[in-house]
C-alpha cells in the first residue's frame, strides 16, 4: 500500500532485462507495451521509456536452469533511475523468466527511495498477481492486463488524493494481505489511444542492430506495430484472449494508415504486423491493404507473430502481395486433429490449411508455420501426427516449438492440476520442457524437436537453394558470427549434453 503523498509529477517506463534459453534467438523491437503507456501518460505526467534489454544488449551472463540473461544489470537500471528521480517507476514482465529480474529492480528501486512507487503489468503478473506481490517486497502495484486507462487511473488517484481501492484491475497489498480487483474494462474504442511513443526509445540503435521478431526482414529499418485487440476464440494454450478480452476490437483503416505514413517519415522501411488477429475482420484487412497500396508505401511486410489461417482468402492473398507480403507466418499448431480439437481447442481445418499453403506460394508469397509438440494429454502418436503434418504441407519455414504452460491459460491450469508444474516455475521458454507426463518427458521432447527442426529447415537448402539463400541472406554475408553462434547453441551444444 502507498506510503508516501508526495504529488505524482514524473514516471518512469522500463522494459526489464530478458530472460532467455541458449536455444533461443536474441531479437529485439521496441516494446509497444511501454510504448503504448507513455504515450497514454505524457500529457499529464513527465515521461521516460527505458528499454533495458535494448541499453544493455551486449551485457549477458548465465542464469540459473541453463538460461542466459541479456540488457542493463540492476545496478545500471538503478543508475538511470537515480539520474531520473521519478515518483513513480512501471516495469513491463512480458515473460515468465524476467520476473526475477522485475523482483531485483524493484529491490534496487527501493533502494534509491522508499518513496518511489512500483508498479509491474504485462502477461506474467496479471495472471499471477498473489504469487508476484507475495514473492516481491519492493512491489507496490500490478495493472492486470490492458494498461493505459487503469494505470492512469491509479496515477490520478495518487494526486487526486481518492481512494485506488475500487479500480479497475489493480492488485495491491492492504494491511498485509493481497488484494485483487478483477480486469473487467477494457478501452473500447482503441482509435482513442495515441501512437506508441516511439521517440522516447533509442530507435537508432534498433534499427542499427536489426534482429526483428521473426528474425527476418526484407528491408532495413523494420518496426512493429499492432493494429487489434482481443480474440473470440478460446485456444486452451493462448493466453491473449484473457489478457485482452474476447471482444476483438480493431483500430479504424485510416487510423492504422495514418501510423504507417509516421513511420514512413522517419525511414521505416518494412512493417511488422504483431496482431494475433490482423485479417480477422477481412474487409478492414482489405482496406489496410488498399490503403497501403493507394498511398504508394512501398513497405515489405510480413506477420512474424501469425495469422488464423481459417482468415485467408485470395482476394485477400492478391492485396496482400500488392501491398509489400512476402511472408504469411500460419499459425497451424498441430498437425493431429484430437489435439486440435480435444486438447488446444484450435478450430483449424487442417486440409483447408494445405490448400491455404498451396495458394499464398501461387502468389510467391513465402510461408512461415508454427507448430507445437507436449502438451499435456498429447500422445507421442500426436506428435509425430504434427510432424508428419509438418513434411506434407511444405512450408518455407518453420518454427517448432515445445508447450509452454502460460500463466492464465487452460493448459497452465490443467499442469498445476496435475503436479506438472508449480506455481513458482517461472524459467518457461519454447525450446525447453518445462514438465513431463505420464506419456513422454523432456528429454525426449527436446531432442526429438531438435533434430526435427534442423531437419526440416536444412531440407530447404536442396529444395529450393535460391530460396534458402533469399531467406537467409542477411545471416549468411551480413551476420556470419550471428550465424555461426546459432547454429553452435542450437544444434552442436545440446547434441554434446545428450
Amino acid at each position: 500500500m502507498r506510503q508516501s503523498q508526495k504529488r505524482i509529477r514524473k514516471v518512469m517506463l522500463i522494459f526489464p532485462p530478458v530472460v532467455f534459453s541458449t536455444e533461443s534467438p536474441k531479437q529485439i523491437m521496441p516494446p509497444l507495451g511501454i510504448g503504448y503507456l507513455g504515450a497514454y501518460l505524457r500529457d499529464d505526467y513527465e515521461v521516460r521509456l527505458l528499454d533495458a534489454a535494448l541499453e544493455g544488449y551486449d551485457v549477458e551472463c548465465s542464469v540459473a536452469h541453463g538460461f542466459r540473461r541479456y540488457g542493463l544489470t540492476p545496478d545500471q537500471i538503478k543508475a538511470r533511475v537515480e539520474e531520473f528521480s521519478p515518483d513513480v517507476v512501471g516495469i513491463s514482465c512480458l515473460y515468465s523468466s524476467q520476473f526475477e529480474v522485475v523482483a531485483e529492480i524493484c529491490k534496487s528501486i527501493k533502494s534509491v527511495s522508499g518513496e518511489i512507487i512500483t508498479v509491474s503489468g504485462g502477461t506474467h503478473p496479471s495472471f499471477l498477481p498473489q504469487v508476484c506481490l507475495n514473492s516481491c517486497s519492493g512491489l507496490d502495484f500490478i495493472v492486470l492486463g490492458e494498461g493505459e486507462d487503469t494505470f492512469k487511473r491509479l496515477l490520478d488517484s495518487f494526486n487526486k488524493g481518492s481512494s485506488y481501492y475500487n479500480i479497475d484491475g489493480i492488485a495491491f497489498k492492504d494491511n498485509g494481505q493481497t488484494r485483487v480487483n478483477p480486469k473487467k474494462d477494457f478501452i473500447e474504442n482503441i482509435d482513442d489511444i495515441a501512437y506508441p511513443a516511439r521517440d522516447l526509445l533509442n530507435l537508432e540503435k534498433y534499427f542499427k542492430i536489426d534482429l526483428p521478431m521473426g528474425l527476418i526482414s526484407r528491408q532495413s529499418p523494420a518496426m512493429n506495430m499492432i493494429t487489434s485487440r482481443g480474440c473470440p476464440y478460446e485456444c486452451s494454450f493462448c493466453s491473449s484472449s484473457v489478457y485482452w478480452g474476447r471482444n476483438y476490437r480493431m483500430r479504424s483503416a485510416e487510423n492504422v494508415l495514418d501510423e504507417m505514413a509516421r513511420l514512413k517519415r522517419i525511414g521505416v522501411k518494412e512493417i511488422k504486423f504483431f496482431d494475433d488477429n490482423l485479417t480477422l475482420d477481412k474487409q478492414r484487412a482489405k482496406k489496410i491493404f488498399q490503403g497501403m497500396i493507394d498511398r504508394k508505401f512501398n513497405f515489405t511486410w510480413n506477420t512474424p507473430n501469425g495469422i488464423a489461417v481459417w482468415t485467408i482468402d485470395e482476394e485477400l492473398i492478391e492485396l496482400m502481395k500488392k501491398s509489400g507480403c512476402y511472408e504469411i507466418t500460419l499459425a497451424i499448431e498441430s498437425g493431429d486433429k484430437k489435439t486440435l480439437r480435444d486438447i488446444i481447442k484450435k478450430p483449424i481445418d487442417l486440409d483447408k490449411a494445405l490448400q491455404t499453403a498451396k495458394m499464398i506460394a501461387r502468389h510467391g508469397i513465402d510461408t512461415y508455420g508454427f507448430f507445437i509438440i507436449g502438451f499435456p494429454q498429447e500422445t507421442k502418436q500426436g506428435i509425430y501426427n504434427t510432424l508428419k503434418f509438418m513434411e506434407l504441407i511444405k512450408l518455407d519455414r518453420v518454427s517448432l516449438f515445445l508447450a509452454n504452460p502460460l500463466p492464465g491459460t487452460e493448459i497452465y491450469k490443467e499442469c498445476i492440476k496435475r503436479g506438472y508444474l508449480s506455481e513458482n516455475s517461472v524459467f518457461l521458454d519454447y525450446f525447453k520442457s518445462s514438465f513431463k507426463t505420464e506419456n513422454f518427458d523432456r528429454k525426449f521432447l527436446e531432442s526429438l524437436r531438435r533434430k526435427w527442426y534442423w531437419k526440416y529447415n536444412l531440407k530447404l537448402i536442396l529444395r529450393n537453394p535460391f530460396k534458402f539463400f533469399k531467406i537467409y541472406y542477411k545471416f549468411i554475408f551480413r551476420k556470419p558470427l550471428y550465424l555461426i553462434r546459432a547454429v553452435f547453441s542450437k544444434f552442436i551444444i545440446p547434441e554434446l549434453k545428450t
